[in-house]
């Protein structure tokens, strides 16, 4: 029963994200495998019951993402995770109904940051949360706390429900779980109505299969057309435009020639085989090129390039608060790129991105989280994906898959970042990190004061004779 009830969690947690989407699931997920570690008098099997629930979450992503070896090896460490999360619950949630669920959650979310960290396959995308992007009111949280406050709140959740059903004190987890809910969608709803900066029309243009023949032509009339509907900015795919020494000079002088014939700015994602690294080529609007930016984050076993340092980049563009900023692809499933342009005031950010079919729902997911935490908004144009727009609220205002659609232009009206860091883009996990670690060593602290506490009362009786 107790395995059943752990496959049954672990599908219902592969059921909140991609394909179905049933975010809300999340909110009930771990019921059945918290229940399956604390079932009868002692922990039996822990491991064995997180390792059923780690395979029915997994292989159905398996199924889906396919069995590349950077997902393969994403999923191996989800794997061992959650069977370390199994065996370290089973015995912290015995600890009582609100103590042991909030040790949990900390416990479950430290590992979730080490893994992030010591498996960097694809940051936060591996995440069990990323689906809960799609409920940015609730999700803006991570305004305050990134991802790790949202890994935190879902076990908590999750574990406190437990004990609401089934302990003797049911009301008092079921309020500790509805104040947390409460704390997390106040600040979700003012990171929601913090204001935005003006609506700035732009423009996004992809494509799937193979590069569309005459590419630098193709571009000259895609930006004629999103010019001519107004958009001051076109972005387009991740290694759309190959160049090497030799070619470099004259092919950035007719994407700028393009820039300057049209009066847009653009941002074209370069395949430098000269330079050997994967760059942004940013135009203004009068033909100039006035930024670089070098992919920092390479997808590993699939890029060989040189990856970049992490240096941004900001590209004047009229009243754009902190000017234009770029990422590329893997760079926005990590959080420290993004969060340099988020400390450095950007408003808006161009990400060209080359996906790969299986995983771009994912891919997008993951990438809305960016805008919420960091308070910018995001033009993303796809190979082979999804293209957006995506509001400092992470809000998918337009969007068009070109695995259905093939090549076409997106042009909308997105409102830009106000220019002002949010909290996370000042601190980071940091504040998250440092209160799971209070939260799971203070309890033992207070447990030697009173032990140190008791042994020098009994050593002070003795000293006076009291039995």
């Amino acid at each position: 029963m107790r395995f059943l009830a752990a496959i049954s969690a672990g599908l219902l947690l592969f059921l909140s994200d991609w394909p179905l989407g049933l975010w809300p699931l999340q909110a009930l997920a771990l019921v059945p495998l918290f229940w399956a570690l604390t079932e009868g008098p002692e922990p039996d099997r822990p491991g064995l019951v997180g390792l059923c629930f780690g395979l029915a979450y997994g292989l159905p992503l398996l199924f889906f993402a396919g069995p590349d070896l950077a997902i393969v090896v994403a999923l191996l460490a989800s794997l061992v995770q959650w069977v370390l999360v199994a065996v370290l619950a089973s015995g912290g949630l015995r600890r009582g109904p609100i103590l042991g669920a909030l040790q949990t959650a900390a416990m479950v979310t430290l590992l979730e940051l080490a893994v992030w960290s010591l498996v960097p396959m694809f940051g936060t995308a591996q995440a069990f949360v990323r689906p809960l992007s799609a409920a940015p009111q609730l999700a803006g949280v991570v305004g305050f706390s990134g991802v790790a406050g949202l890994v935190f709140l879902v076990v908590a959740w999750n574990g406190l429900l437990l004990a609401a059903l089934r302990g003797p004190l049911r009301w008092r987890p079921l309020a500790v779980a509805i104040g947390l809910l409460a704390i997390a969608a106040g600040l979700g709803t003012w990171r929601w109505k913090r204001p935005l900066g003006p609506a700035l029309r732009v423009a996004a243009f992809g494509w799937h299969g193979p590069r569309p023949e005459g590419l630098l032509g193709e571009y000259g009339r895609r930006a004629a057309e999103a010019a001519g509907q107004g958009a001051r900015l076109l972005v387009t795919p991740e290694l759309g435009v190959w160049v090497d020494g030799a070619s470099r000079a004259e092919v950035a002088g007719q994407l700028g020639a393009i820039a300057a014939q049209h009066g847009i700015a653009l941002a074209i994602g370069v395949d430098d085989a000269g330079r050997d690294d994967n760059r942004i080529w940013m135009f203004d609007p009068a033909g100039r090129l006035a930024g670089e930016y070098v992919k920092t984050h390479l997808v590993p076993f699939m890029e060989n390039y040189r990856a970049g340092d992490g240096t941004t980049v900001s590209m004047p563009l009229g009243d754009l608060p902190g000017g234009l900023g770029g990422m590329i692809c893997q760079d926005d499933n990590f959080t420290d790129v993004a969060r340099r342009y988020g400390r450095e005031g950007r408003g808006l950010l161009s990400v060209p991105t080359q996906d790969w079919p299986s995983i771009r729902a994912y891919h997008l997911e993951n990438g809305r989280f960016r805008p919420l935490e960091n308070g910018y908004a995001v033009v993303r144009a796809t190979w082979g994906g999804i293209s957006a727009l995506i509001s400092p609220r992470g809000e998918l205002l337009a969007q068009v898959d070109h695995t259905r659609a093939g090549p076409a232009l997106l042009v909308g009206d997105l409102p830009i970042g106000d220019g002002r860091p949010t909290p996370f883009a000042r601190f980071g996990h940091w504040p998250v990190g440092l209160a799971c670690a209070g939260l799971l060593f203070a309890p033992l602290l207070g447990r030697r004061r009173r032990t140190v506490h008791k042994d020098a009362a009994s050593q002070a009786a003795e000293l006076s004779g009291v039995p």
